[in-house]
């Protein structure tokens, strides 16, 4: 008895050390396959950062390399985290036998090619992060066997096709991310049928067709909703009303037809909504936040939307960016904007408002960004705009303004940019302006302005890169203290009434790419034969153009004319008083696609350099005191297509150089 009760204790425990072994064995094996898989993968990348190829070495277990996460039973490779590493390469196909795999993240590198079919083999997949790299082909349809899946994003690729509609039937997916690829074809009508989980989906910046499906409004967890840069068409769905948990809607730049639907205002959780850039007409609801009360975001620019809208928007108290821009709006800026006082951007531009702006806009002390640009606005700039303290962009052209620039501009210590041109404005620049050292842009252009620049300005803009002033009465020299301005490249002070030299000093502009002084007084030193301020511009290495047009020169151009920068592109000098002989130099411009220097007293024959100007597509010499022939070396400029040669000497020769051409 006792002899049969110890031999079947051995029996078991001889099976228990052969299960133990057997489960030892295949547990081995499986971890060599793993370690297979991972070395593969590792084979068909490059590890520039040489991280990969000093740790994941055999010699100590894969459970412990970088980026690799095991679980804790079996010490199978539970997840993949490499991202950011610099990573080039593709992904090996290997990957798909690491079975336990639940996490596959390895954004943020330069992966390449096609993803592989063998990753919809791992059926314990939850996470799959491949945004921020180069591959291409299409989504794989074995995706749709990831019975796990709760987060896909293959954002920022270069991946083509259409979406595998299997992918819309993974009722644990949670957050969907496609954008910024290549993919086209329609959404599927019942997209939301088997995705009761789904929070997000973005699936911009493709090229996405048809219409959006109505039944995305069974998706009633979905949280953020972006479609925008598509090829959408057709109505926004009501049914998207039903998403009452929906934060985030955007259908931004697609060809969207017809009205919002009031059913999406219905929607309390609703923070942002953009529709820019379709085809919506109709006016605009007429009180969007009785129930959508915490809406920040609401931009429904550059469509045909028309009528009032401004006061159904006073109840958004949560509104911190209107944009309207480019529609058919009309109305005024009503008294009570104020109670908009979390607003931080109001962007009215290219519609049909009129009236006074109000003094109250100088309440929004939160605004940052205030866009009136080409409406009717008349009246003054309110004194009030000083107050405004968080201003940084303030754009007022093309309106109707008139009276004088409020010295309380000058209060708005952030300011970066400044527009007001094409308005009627007279008077003054206010000094206080010239103290804003924040200052990037800043332009008046097209209005009354008169009096001197001032001679001084103690901050000297350091940041200041824009300057417009064309188009005044401004007089007086040109102040020095514009050269100090080292970060400037636009520099536009044409058709004005400024007098003296201009200012030998420009050149340390050393980013000036456009340089406009045409039609006012100017002059060079007498005491110099060649224009002086020319030879200082040599060392702006990227000008593209050069204005001097219609002022009060006497003097030769310089031979240095030839070192100007190879950007330049165009040259006006018209009527401007330069005299002397054309300079050969001027043949090495080799970028130069407009020269008109007519109106002025050059003499001699015509250099023969300019056939070196191969990309020049306007030539006018005309009224000159030029003679001798028209060179045939001429008909040698391919894009030539406008050229003025007329006077006694060359009208006969510029016929026959039409004819050959």
């Amino acid at each position: 008895m006792h002899f049969k009760l110890a031999m079947g204790k051995n029996v078991i425990f001889m099976l228990l050390i052969i299960l133990y072994l057997l489960i030892y064995v295949i547990a081995s094996r499986n971890s060599s396959t793993d370690e297979y898989a991972l070395l593969a993968f590792k084979s068909q990348i490059s590890d520039p950062n040489k991280i990969l190829a000093k740790n994941w070495s055999q010699e100590t277990s894969f459970c412990y390399w970088i980026g690799i996460t095991c679980g804790r039973r079996h010490q199978r490779v539970r997840g993949i985290h490499l991202t950011n590493m610099g990573l080039r390469g593709t992904i090996a196909k290997e990957i798909g036998e690491l079975s336990f795999l639940r996490s596959l993240i390895i954004s943020n590198n330069n992966f390449q090619g096609f993803i592989p079919d063998e990753v919809g083999n791992l059926s314990q997949l939850q996470e799959i992060e491949m945004q921020y790299n180069e591959l291409n082909g299409s989504i794989p349809s074995s995706f749709g066997f990831l019975v796990n899946l709760q987060k896909l994003n293959l954002s920022h690729n270069l991946l083509s096709g259409d979406i595998p509609n299997k992918i819309f039937n993974t009722s644990s997916l949670i957050e969907i991310g496609l954008e910024n690829n290549g993919l086209s074809g329609h959404l599927p009508t019942d997209i939301c049928a088997n995705l009761p989980k789904l929070e997000k989906l973005r699936i911009s910046h493709n090229q996405i067709s048809g219409d959006i499906p109505p039944s995305l409004g069974t998706c009633m967890n979905l949280e953020l909703l972006h479609l925008s840069h598509n090829n959408f068409s057709g109505n926004i769905p009501m049914e998207i009303g039903n998403m009452s948990k929906l934060q985030i809607l955007y259908l931004q730049i697609n060809d969207l037809i017809g009205d919002i639907p009031s059913t999406i205002f219905n929607i309390s959780s609703l923070l942002k909504i953009s529709v820019r850039g379709n085809q919506i007409s109709g006016k605009f609801l007429q009180h969007p936040c009785n129930r959508a009360t915490m809406i920040e975001y609401l931009d429904l620019g550059e469509n045909k939307f028309h009528g009032e809208i401004l006061p159904s928007l006073l109840q958004c108290r949560a509104l911190q960016v209107l944009d309207i821009s480019n529609n058919n709006f009309m109305g005024s800026i009503p008294n009570e904007i104020e109670t908009l006082s979390a607003l931080q951007v109001l962007d009215l531009t290219g519609n049909n408002f009129v009236g006074n702006i109000p003094n109250e806009i100088g309440n929004l002390s939160t605004l940052v960004r205030l866009y009136l640009v080409d409406n009717s606005f008349n009246g003054s700039i309110p004194s009030d705009i000083g107050n405004s303290s968080s201003l940084q962009f303030l754009y007022l052209k093309s309106n109707i303004l008139t009276g004088t620039i409020p010295d309380s501009i000058g209060s708005l210590s952030n300011l970066k940019e400044m527009q007001i041109g094409n308005n009627s404005l007279h008077g003054q620049m206010p000094q206080s302006i010239f103290n804003l050292s924040m200052l990037q842009i800043l332009g008046f252009s097209l209005n009354n302005l008169s009096g001197n620049l001032p001679s001084s300005v103690a901050s000297g803009l350091p940041d200041l890169q824009e300057l417009y002033f064309g188009g005044n009465q401004l007089s007086g020299e040109i102040p020095g203290w514009i050269s100090n301005c080292s970060k400037l490249i636009y520099l536009e002070l044409s058709n004005n009434s400024f007098s003296g030299r201009v200012p030998i000093n420009l050149g340390n502009l050393q980013d000036l790419q456009y340089l406009n002084i045409e039609n006012n007084h100017l002059t060079n030193d007498p005491s110099m034969l060649d224009l002086d301020f020319l030879l200082s511009l040599t060392n702006c290495r990227h000008l593209k153009t050069i204005a001097i047009d219609q002022n009060s020169f006497d003097g030769m151009l310089p031979k240095a004319l030839g070192n100007f920068s190879t950007n330049l592109e165009e040259f006006y000098a018209y009527s401007c008083g330069i005299k002397g002989i054309i300079t050969s130099e001027i043949g090495n411009l080799s970028n130069l696609i407009i020269l008109d220097m007519g109106g002025n007293e050059f003499t001699g024959k015509i250099s023969d350099t300019l056939s070196q100007l191969r990309k020049l597509q306007v030539l006018s010499l005309d009224d000159n005191n030029l003679h001798g022939s028209v060179l045939d070396n001429l008909c040698n400029l391919v894009n030539l297509y406008y050229l003025d040669l007329r006077n006694e000497s060359t009208l006969s020769a510029a016929t026959n150089l039409s004819r050959k051409s």
